[in-house]
């Protein structure tokens, strides 16, 4: 009788762990915890660096995350995101770039997201407001382009209108019509420019645009006016996401790169 016991035990044993393993949706229906992983990042194109003077250079590219949670009820795909901050000193910026791609790795995906807000990045908002996410769901492998400031103001052609213009725009695939474009916004508010050399030229003053450049307080600015007046701005891009108890999820983050826009200069 004592032997049949153990068989039994042992049986137990395995049938308690094979449930585990093929199972995972009952245990978290008994209240164990589920945690959803977001594994396709957005992919960059285009990523510019601040110490390149070439104005052509000065967009940013990248392609919008698919999916990883298909067909799950339980989770939302909100879409992709665009984060940004702008740096009185570029030492300041890529010790934390450093910082954040230190954690960009599958071990935990929200993990260099979550260190990207805390130090402070935001949202990148649009003519239109606060766009969230500016890539949502249903466009994913979306071809996005994103230049922040003017240069000359020049419209030279459809196909190359990044070189000159202020602008975002969205395309479900390169070779397709935009389905969304806007000027980018700061994030303090939806008339606040990026153009900051020209906040101080009164033929721009009447368009009910703030050219104001970034001053200590600012959400999206970190550090003092700098003497030289060059500002440093970093941009990254991540999926997310949202479960049913409205918990946030982020893949890892991509980086977007980071442009120079200097206040003296009304081009840039």
């Amino acid at each position: 009788m004592e032997g049949i016991i153990k068989r039994l035990s042992d049986f137990s044993k395995f049938f308690f762990s094979f449930l585990i393993v093929t199972s995972p949706w009952l245990f978290s229906a008994c209240g164990l915890d589920t945690y959803y992983v977001m594994d396709r990042s957005p992919s960059a194109g285009h990523t510019p660096a601040y110490n390149e003077d070439d104005h052509a250079g000065k967009y940013f590219e990248f392609f919008s995350a698919q999916n990883s949670n298909v067909g799950n009820d339980e989770f939302r795909f909100l879409g992709t995101q665009v984060y940004y901050k702008i740096y009185s000193n570029s030492s300041t910026m890529l010790s934390n770039h450093n910082s954040i791609e230190a954690v960009n790795d599958s071990t935990n995906y929200s993990a260099a997201a979550e260190r990207m807000l805390n130090y402070g990045y935001r949202e990148l908002f649009t003519s239109g407001g606060s766009v969230t996410p500016l890539v949502p769901s249903g466009q994913e492998g979306s071809h996005v382009r994103i230049r922040l400031t003017n240069y000359h103001e020049e419209y030279v052609s459809e196909e190359n209108w990044w070189s000159n213009v202020a602008r975002i725009e969205i395309r479900p695939s390169q070779s397709e019509a935009p389905a969304a474009t806007y000027v980018p916004r700061r994030s303090v508010g939806q008339n606040y420019s990026f153009d900051f050399g020209r906040y101080n030229k009164s033929e721009y003053s009447n368009n009910g645009i703030n050219y104001d450049a970034p001053a200590s307080g600012d959400e999206d600015f970190t550090g003092s006016p700098p003497s030289d007046g060059k500002y440093y701005v970093d941009m990254y891009a991540v999926a997310v996401g949202r479960d049913t108890t409205f918990t946030t999820y982020y893949s890892n983050v991509e980086y977007l790169g980071s442009v120079t826009i200097d206040s003296n200069n009304e081009d840039n």
